[in-house]
Parts: C-alpha cells; structure tokens; sequence
C-alpha cells in the first residue's frame, strides 16, 4: 500500500522546538499541523514580508541632513580668521586667548610650557640643536621632556653636561612648538 504523505524530519534548538510547542498549543492544534500550515504559507508566498522604504524615514532624513549644514555653519563661523591669532614668537609675551564660547566649541586659555618658553633667556636652544652639539638622540631628550615641568635638569654624563629644560615655543620659521634647552 502506498503511502501518499513523507515524514519530515529536522533538528531545532531547545528553544525554538519550546517556542513553537506554546505556539501550537496557544493555537490548539499540534505542533505537526502548525508546521505544516507554516510550510505550505511560505511556499506560496504568504510569509514573505512586504518590500517596506529601505532606511530612514526621508522626513527624518530631510531633518537629520538640516541639522547637520547649520552645525557646520557655526564651525565655519567660529573658525574665521578674526577668532584665530598666531601662534606668538620666541621672546613675546603669551597672553591666553579667550574666546566667547557656544555648544560644542573649546576654550584656548594657553599653556604653561608655552609661557615659560617666552620669558626665557636669549642663549636658549632647541632640542636639534641640542643634540647635535652633543652628539645625543633628539628623540630621547623630547622623551625625557615630555613629563616634566620647565626648570627641571637633566643630569647626563659630563661630556654631555646638564641641561635645564626651558619650555616649548615656537620656531620663527612657524611650525609646531620645539622644546628649548639652556646649559646649567
């Protein structure tokens, strides 16, 4: 005698084979009925979803894009060549700038090393210029530099000699600001 079903069988998760018991059993058929009529929906094409818009909604989008040009206004505004001073030279007075600020803009007030570096005497040097004097590593002495305070010395041995650490300013040419040195 011919059968005219199959048995199907397959290998869920624990929890997936609990989900749909209570389903079934919420619908008061058993679990075999339940997935049968869930098979033969998705073979017809009942079960696929409806092809709904792709992304954002575009109101929201629209909104979102709005926000954005007006924030990037107000950073071309803050950042017009009237609000930005140059950086001051070797020997000038460092005075902070201080800027009216709105949401999302930082104060500039200055920098120690910055200041320190202005009243420093004359015979200041940089640290390229102190190592090539002594025959040193620029690296390690902008190692070294890097944690201290201006006035602190470095004790290296005497053919080197010590060297207080002055501050940071920049160099007339522009460009960052390099560590200067005077020898103790």
């Amino acid at each position: 005698m011919a059968r005219d079903r199959a048995q199907l069988n397959l290998e869920v998760e624990p929890q997936l084979l609990e989900r749909l018991r209570a389903r079934a059993a919420a619908d008061g058929r058993p679990l075999a009925a339940l997935v049968r009529r869930w098979l033969e929906a998705g073979l017809s094409g009942a079960l696929e979803q409806q092809a709904g818009p792709a992304g954002p909604d575009l109101a929201d989008l629209s909104e979102r894009v709005g926000w954005l040009e007006a924030e990037l206004a107000q950073l071309r505004c803050s950042a017009s060549p009237e609000r930005v001073s140059a950086a001051p030279r070797s020997g000038e007075p460092v005075e902070p700038l201080r800027v009216p600020v709105g949401a999302g803009q930082l104060e500039i007030i200055g920098a120690a090393h910055l200041q320190a570096a202005a009243a420093s005497p004359d015979g200041a040097i940089t640290t390229a210029e102190l190592a090539e004097r002594t025959g040193t590593n620029r690296a390690a002495w902008n190692n070294w530099a890097r944690d201290k305070n201006p006035g602190a010395v470095r004790k290296m041995p005497p053919e080197v000699g010590q060297w207080r650490l002055v501050g940071k300013a920049a160099a007339e040419a522009g460009g960052p600001a390099r560590w200067l040195w005077e020898p103790v």
